[in-house]
């Protein structure tokens, strides 16, 4: 176990090695940190456990546990480095007990969880709650973290979000297109164009009222309801384009192509809710969840609440007041997720496919590459992991399908003017289909299968 006597004398605090674990989901803005202290007395386990949970909240991050994501350092190892007497300082233990260490206004309270007697002092499990958010704020308004808008991803992009109508709720309101499949079967799928119909005046109104929120909270929101009147707008254009310039037949665009650009979002919240009527009174239930579509629609954030009853307030009100209380708690999970992918990236899904009458064998085609003769699904998954974040996308060879998993993707790209504009998975793909092309001559075609998943076939 780490925490012993290494770590009390305070010029070794900031190479002090820290047995922790992640205590339990704390109130908003905390943390509950679980540290292991071996020392002589009770007292001075706790005066030790509250020391060292900040000192692991500035310098080695916090681990995973079953409710939370691992977390990093509050502050950069450099410049620790570039400080180190200010940390050294920041995390001494007082030798006065009439004297409180400048670490400890960033603790709230710590408990015991277990205690072990041995004969020169204690080996005891404490629980600290960390006040961490305002430890974070503290150390970015010092200069010494880095504030989430000074990232490129910070600084010029907001995270970008659309409320949908959930399918169950879609179901409930015969909001859905049916049609049988090639078996006879009847298949359905939620409709959205449903906003001009008198039965969807609710949901507008609640839609609006969550897209607000929202927005109140530093996220950027597309409007379902506006986003499919542009793209019927396209559609009735693309009817007269071949007419006006002297084009046989007219411009087409699939209802995947209309899926894939309305899904072209960092996070889609799906919400279900439901208007109960108990005598004169009227209140609203949700049901919530954030998805990120681009990692297989992957759950974000969740919540779910009844709201109070009234006469006389509307529904867009009724909901407002349902998921106040919990409306925080879920933007910030989104924005932590969303500041994760700063770092770690978008995943999403490549596939090189090729046609019957393609040239190429992904294992016998070979091309010089850095030197040497390589395969050509070699070369290929050399590129994926030069343009990938972690270097670490997974493969998977078929003789007609070469499939990579797990490609983390850059969130941000820039113009050739240094302009910053968001790289989703289409752009990231032509920039192989380009490499291909530039050093092969291999021609391809890009094929969008979702957000998350693009296809090149040779």
């Amino acid at each position: 176990m780490g925490s012993n006597a290494q770590n009390r004398d305070a010029n070794n605090i900031l190479n002090a090695q820290f047995d922790v674990r992640i205590g339990g989901v704390g109130p908003k803005g905390t943390k509950i940190i679980e540290m292991r202290i071996i020392a002589n007395t009770l007292e001075e386990a706790h005066e030790f456990a509250q020391r060292d949970a900040v000192a692991v909240c500035l310098l080695r991050g916090l681990p995973a546990s079953t409710k939370t994501r691992p977390m990093p350092a509050i502050v950069k190892e450099s410049v620790i480095e570039a400080n180190e007497s200010y940390f050294i300082d920041f995390l001494s233990i007082p030798k006065s007990k009439k004297v409180v260490g400048k670490y400890a206004r960033y603790v709230q309270k710590s408990w015991e969880t277990d205690v072990k007697e041995l004969d020169y002092g204690v080996d005891a499990i404490i629980d600290v709650q960390v006040l961490y958010d305002n430890l974070l704020q503290y150390m970015q308004d010092k200069g010494y973290a880095v504030k989430t808008e000074e990232t490129l991803a910070g600084k010029y992009l907001k995270p970008l979000i659309m409320v949908v109508p959930a399918d169950v709720y879609c179901t409930e309101m015969d909001f859905v297109q049916k049609w049988k499949d090639e078996t006879g079967k009847v298949q359905t799928i939620s409709d959205y164009n449903i906003f001009g119909r008198e039965d969807s005046r609710d949901l507008r109104l609640v839609i609006s009222s969550l897209n607000e929120i929202f927005a109140s909270r530093g996220f950027e929101t597309i409007s379902l309801e506006f986003l499919l009147k542009s793209l019927s707008m396209e559609n009735d254009e693309n009817a007269f384009i071949g007419e006006d310039y002297g084009l046989s037949g007219t411009v087409k665009e699939s209802p995947l192509d209309r899926i894939k650009r309305t899904a072209n979002v960092d996070f889609i919240v799906d919400l279900d809710f439901s208007l109960y009527e108990i005598d004169d009174y009227r209140y609203v239930a949700f049901n919530m969840r954030a998805v990120d579509p681009c990692s297989n629609a992957v759950e974000i954030a969740h919540a779910y609440g009844d709201g109070h009853p009234s006469r006389v307030k509307t529904v867009n009100t009724l909901l407002e007041e349902a998921v106040i209380n919990y409306v925080d708690d879920f933007c910030d999970k989104m924005q932590r997720h969303y500041q994760k992918m700063e770092t770690d990236g978008h995943r999403i899904t490549v596939k090189i496919k090729k046609t019957d009458e393609s040239d190429y064998d992904f294992q016998r085609t070979k091309f010089m590459f850095d030197g040497k003769m390589e395969k050509l699904c070699d070369i290929i998954y050399y590129w994926l992991q030069d343009n990938t974040i972690d270097n670490n996308p997974t493969r998977n060879i078929t003789p007609n399908v070469l499939t990579f998993n797990q490609v983390m993707i850059p969130m941000i790209t820039t113009n050739r003017k240094g302009v910053v504009r968001r790289l989703d998975s289409n752009e990231y793909v032509t920039q192989l289909q380009e490499f291909l092309s530039d050093n092969y001559h291999i021609e391809s075609t890009i094929y969008m299968r979702g957000p998350g998943e693009a296809w090149l076939i040779l």
